[in-house]
This record gives structure tokens, sequence and C-alpha cells, in this order.
């Protein structure tokens, strides 16, 4: 990469509704050779007729593709912000010669704090996808601990957890689809969240000690 003299953009785009997405990311786009992003995230600016490049999750396929531009200006497109869980921490380690530049955006995290009135100064916010958490020793340590959660470490698994533990009745905060038009957040105990019969696919939680 260090002879190939691209710039590259990687661009946090939110939530997921274009309303959320920084003007600066738009212009960046606008300026850009190619778009490199999720099919989700290349179709918010298709009328931009830009070449793309789908990311399906393959970071080998991902760097190849960066590493064979020549001179080019490349914008990654990534959810939320370019600082929380994001493809930032992989393009950075992979292409250390690299000229990048970090556009943020708005996280889910900010966005369901935002949404159920709460603040994050004292919160533990953290992913499970593919990992695990002693979020259960974080609950009595933090106000609220933000959760991203993965298929097998779902939502109802979380509260699980959390009622097993003797938390049940910790508030319990779920977000789907964020800032879409089918957006839904449900504010409950854990206790209560054992006792929904949806099955949400994968979501975002914040659980809120009692004070």
């Amino acid at each position: 990469m260090k002879n190939n003299h691209n710039h590259i953009y990687i661009c946090g785009i939110g939530p997921g509704h274009p309303d959320y997405i920084a003007p600066i990311v738009y212009k960046k786009v606008e300026n850009a050779d190619i778009l490199i992003g999720g099919s989700r995230h290349l179709e918010i600016f298709s009328d931009y007729k830009k070449n793309c490049f789908v990311f399906t999750g393959s970071l080998s396929a991902l760097k190849d593709k960066m590493e064979s531009l020549q001179n080019k200006t490349i914008v990654v497109l990534v959810s939320g912000d370019t600082g929380f869980y994001s493809l930032r921490r992989y393009i950075q380690s992979a292409l250390p010669d690299a000229a990048i530049d970090l556009i943020p955006g708005l996280s889910s995290y900010q966005y369901l704090y935002a949404k159920v009135g709460l603040g994050y100064e004292n919160a533990l916010k953290a992913s499970l996808h593919g990992k695990e958490l002693d979020f259960l020793q974080a609950v009595e340590t933090y106000e609220s601990v933000f959760l991203l959660t993965d298929k097998k470490q779902n939502w109802k698994w979380i509260a699980e957890q959390l009622v097993n533990a003797g938390y049940g009745d910790y508030n319990y905060h779920i977000g789907i689809h964020l800032s879409y038009p089918d957006e839904k957040i449900i504010s409950i105990t854990a206790k209560e969240a054992l006792q929904l019969d949806e099955d949400y696919d994968l979501s975002c939680v914040i659980i809120e000690r009692n004070k």
C-alpha cells in the first residue's frame, strides 16, 4: 500500500437512516473514486453512481482490493461511528502506510441512550459479537451497560443472565432497527423481557442499574 498513493476515508454513517449521516460524509462520497461498504451502506449512496466494492465480511478480500487500487480516493462506509467496533482497527493495522482519515458518525449507543433519555458518562459500552464479556460484574460497577448483541448472545439471553443473577428488576432497554421506519425501542425490566415472544434479529441493549 505504501506506493499506491491512495487516500482512504473511513466514514461513520450512523445507525442507518440517511438523516443521521453527517454532511461531510456526503462530500467525501461525492469526491470518491470508489466506495467500499456493505450492500446496505452502498444503497444509501446509489444516486452518486460511484464505482463500488461490496464488503461481505472477508477481511482478506477487503485488503486485497484496497492494495490493488492506485492513486485513488477511497471511501469506506462503516455503521455507526468509526471508533466503536468498526473496520477502522483492521484497516489501520493491515495498511499501516496508507493515508487514512476518519470521519466520525453517530454511534448506536449515542442514539439509543438519547432515545431512552439517559446519559452515558458512567457507562460501559461493549460488544458481544463473537466474544465473551462479564457484563454481570459491570452492572454493579457502572450506572449502565450498553451491549451490541449477536445471534447467540442476544437480548433474551442477556435478560436470562440478569434474572438468574438476581438483577431481574433492573431497567432493560432493547433497540431494534434503530433509525429505520420499523424501529422499535422497548423499555421494561429484564424479568419482563423474558415474557416477550418476538424473535428480534441483531439488536443492542442498555442495562440500567437501579439507584
